[in-house]
């Protein structure tokens, strides 16, 4: 029996772990494999030695905040490992507390691999290269990041992303408008505000404003609206701030955004999960004054010109990115507008998506967890005991 760490992180991280513990599983039944993570990670069969869930946070003053829970949560994940003392670690993202434990495992001579590197959407400069010579393995989810990290001296293989897993599992496209309640004349605009506590202050009652200017419109009669959320505690908030009778559907984001004629997506994980199902979408994200001041004196805006991944990976605005003070309702709408209206805009945004989704892995032989998977046996071969 082969014991594994695992550190999953936020809410994306424990999703493409479970996928990972639950494949690793199928393989090895007897494996017994202890993970910082959350939901996820725990249906798939791991054993939880930490709730990581509620961990994502916006800026400086908030990341403060969860100090004391991450300390607590490594100290939890340290001494899990001096009892069990397990084959191999698996770090997945999550860079500020992951690259940290890095120097205790190697203390342990436990090998690692490591699956989504920090700043692996980085295509140029030194960002994540740091953990090249500090890992056995690492499995990345686009092709330029393998080549910097093998440059850099690290055993880097691109292994896709595990979004297109999920988005193979979907129903067509149009069976999925007839259980939405869509007929052949109507629209969908898809809403994705996010479920942080942040968001729902800064972000959702800018989407809820445009949202009540797009109703008024008589050319838009037949536009239908859906909000998205992740559980019935996010819905029942996202209900008080869109109106008692909006349309909230929990857990069936990427459905969602696979019937829509156009989406407003909170950036972050989603819109990639947007491009990955041909979804055309405007990006929007508005954050405290505190942390606008940060990036200000950071210059974080001159370094970054995009903001969400699919923009990042094109290298060009494929999407309108409305940030800051263009987070507005009046902005929203009147974007949101010209796309409705303008379909050859929307049909291009689709195209130029084809490329992302080829960045993410689309044609490789193999899903993003299978290969990952198999990284994980050979990372057991090469530096621990044989399989």
């Amino acid at each position: 029996m082969k014991k594994l760490f695992l550190s999953a992180g936020d809410w994306s991280g424990d999703v493409h772990c479970g996928k990972l513990v639950a494949e690793l599983l199928s393989r090895h039944p007897d494996w017994q494999i202890g993970a910082l993570g959350s939901r996820n990670t725990h249906q798939a069969g791991a054993q939880l030695i930490g709730d990581t869930g509620g961990l994502g946070v916006i800026g400086f003053v908030s990341a403060l905040g969860v100090v004391p829970r991450t300390l607590r949560l490594k100290n939890a994940a340290l001494k899990w490992i001096d009892r069990e003392k397990p084959d191999v670690a698996v770090l997945c993202d999550w860079g500020g507390f992951n690259t940290r434990i890095l120097p205790a495992l190697r203390k342990r001579k436990i090998p690692v691999l490591y699956y989504f590197p920090p700043r692996s959407w980085q295509k140029t400069g030194e960002g994540g290269l740091q953990i090249a010579a500090q890992v056995q393995k690492i499995a990345t989810p686009f092709e330029w990041s393998a080549t910097r990290l093998q440059s850099a001296g690290g055993d880097a293989t691109w292994v896709g992303h595990p979004i297109l897993e999920t988005v193979r599992e979907l129903s067509p496209r149009e069976l999925l408008r007839r259980e939405f309640g869509l007929s052949d004349g109507e629209k969908l605009l898809t809403i994705l505000p996010g479920s942080r506590a942040l968001e729902l202050k800064y972000i959702a009652p800018h989407l809820a404003g445009a949202v009540a200017l797009l109703r008024r419109e008589s050319q838009f009669k037949n536009l239908k609206f859906a909000v998205a959320a992740s559980d019935e505690t996010g819905a029942a908030k996202l209900r008080a701030i869109f109106g008692p009778d909006a349309l909230v559907v929990v857990g069936k984001t990427l459905e969602l955004l696979s019937a829509c004629d156009l989406a407003l997506v909170k950036s972050g994980t989603s819109t990639l999960e947007a491009a990955a199902v041909n979804a055309p979408q405007i990006v929007v994200y508005e954050v405290p004054s505190i942390v606008h001041l940060q990036i200000k004196a950071t210059g974080l805006r001159q370094k970054v010109p995009f903001v969400s991944m699919p923009n990042i990976i094109a290298g060009k605005a494929v999407c309108p990115e409305l940030l800051g003070e263009s987070c507005r309702a009046g902005t929203i709408f009147e974007t949101a507008r010209t796309l409705l209206e303008d379909n050859a805009r929307a049909a291009q945004m689709r195209e130029e998506y084809r490329a992302i989704r080829e960045a993410l892995g689309e044609t490789l032989p193999y899903t993003a967890t299978e290969k990952t998977a198999d990284l994980v046996e050979a990372t057991l071969r090469e530096h621990g005991e044989l399989l």
